[in-house]
């Protein structure tokens, strides 16, 4: 694994975020298409997290969001950031990021 600078740790926005709202992406098997809440701004994600939580489990759950990366399409769908997610070198299981406590959508982590 390659080491980044200080500096480039620094560029990275990774902010607590509600997600409100899940739904199903046409015709995406590992796709869901997310509306979440960073700290009073909501915004529309795409998450690669279809294989591991149902619909019903996501609304109301706080994850870790990289709120600053450049938005894509993805299956004519944008996305404007990431949910952090951990998983084994296999990827036979994903778990998103999650808060321990309580705390307000859009708090920085640093």
């Amino acid at each position: 694994m390659d080491n980044i600078s200080f500096a480039d740790f620094q560029k990275l926005d990774i902010r607590v975020a509600e997600i409100k709202t899940a739904e199903e992406v046409e015709g995406a098997d590992k796709l869901y298409k997310l509306t979440v809440d960073i700290g009073g701004e909501g915004r529309q994600l795409v998450a690669g997290i279809k294989q591991h939580y149902s619909l019903a489990d996501l609304p109301g759950k706080k994850v870790l969001v990289l709120a600053n990366l450049e938005p894509r399409t993805i299956r004519g769908v944008e996305s404007r950031g990431m949910i952090l997610c951990a998983h084994p070198e296999d990827r036979s299981t994903l778990v998103c990021t999650t808060v321990e406590k309580d705390i307000a959508s859009g708090a920085k982590v640093s």
